[in-house]
């Protein structure tokens, strides 16, 4: 099973994926979940890749994607896609953005739809689902909204991206590492020398090419990446309080 769910936001998508993963993990043993929302997801700006086997759930591996949105971003959320499922050793479910309307919106879905190598679609709008039924070797089925799914507002959106960064950063410490370019009014993703993401840092304070930067990740850093994820308000005047 290599299941993409697909659609706009608020369908219901991110409750029916762990569901279904949890169905095929009891099943087969050993089943995966993709989290590619970069904007609602885990962690905003990445994607992941969870392990579920009986009751438990693993991360096995995060990635940066660097944006809160896939729009900007379309390439970084294509490689990272592959990547993850190419890791997945069994069945997998995944979680899409929301991010599924208009024409650019239905080629990046259709480009994701390859980079995953789905077998199984469900899609959650007319319009993505009849762009994409014309691919008989995918097994795709129009799936309704799920009862009582009712759309955020907006700000709401932004506060549970704040309260997900602030619990990533809950037992940050301050360090110093290489202070690339990049806007101080964002976080930089800080990466392994094999290209995973370990964590955000937000920069306190630069001198030559060096940043203070106030971060969860306590090993080694092989890079440190600028992103357009903004740093919440929360985050500077917490740090004041430390």
């Amino acid at each position: 099973m290599r299941l993409v769910l697909v659609g706009p936001t608020d369908t219901g998508k991110t409750t029916l994926a762990w569901a279904l993963a949890r169905r095929a993990a009891a099943k087969f043993g050993r089943a995966y979940l993709l989290d590619l929302d970069v904007g609602q997801g885990s962690l905003p700006g990445t994607v992941a890749r969870f392990r579920l086997e009986g009751k438990e759930v693993y991360e096995e591996e995060r990635l940066l994607v660097g944006r809160v949105s896939p729009v900007g971003a379309e390439g970084w959320l294509l490689a990272t896609s592959a990547r993850l499922a190419r890791g997945a050793r069994g069945p997998f479910v995944a979680d899409t953005d929301g991010f599924a309307r208009g024409p650019r919106a239905q080629r990046l879905r259709y480009q994701q739809l390859e980079a995953l190598g789905a077998a199984e679609v469900g899609v959650f709008d007319d319009a993505l689902y009849r762009a994409l039924t014309w691919r008989t070797d995918l097994r795709i089925r129009r799936l309704p909204v799920a009862p009582g799914v009712q759309e955020k507002p907006p700000a709401l959106r932004v506060a549970r991206r704040a309260s997900r960064l602030l619990a990533h950063f809950q037992k940050a410490r301050l360090r110093r590492l290489p202070r690339p370019a990049g806007d101080a009014r964002y976080l930089f993703g800080l990466l392994a020398g094999d290209g995973r993401f370990l964590g955000y840092g937000l920069l306190v304070a630069e001198r030559g090419g060096e940043g203070l930067f106030w971060t969860p990740v306590l090993g080694p850093v092989a890079q440190v990446v600028p992103t357009w994820v903004r740093v919440p308000s929360v985050l500077p005047r917490l740090l004041q309080k430390i």
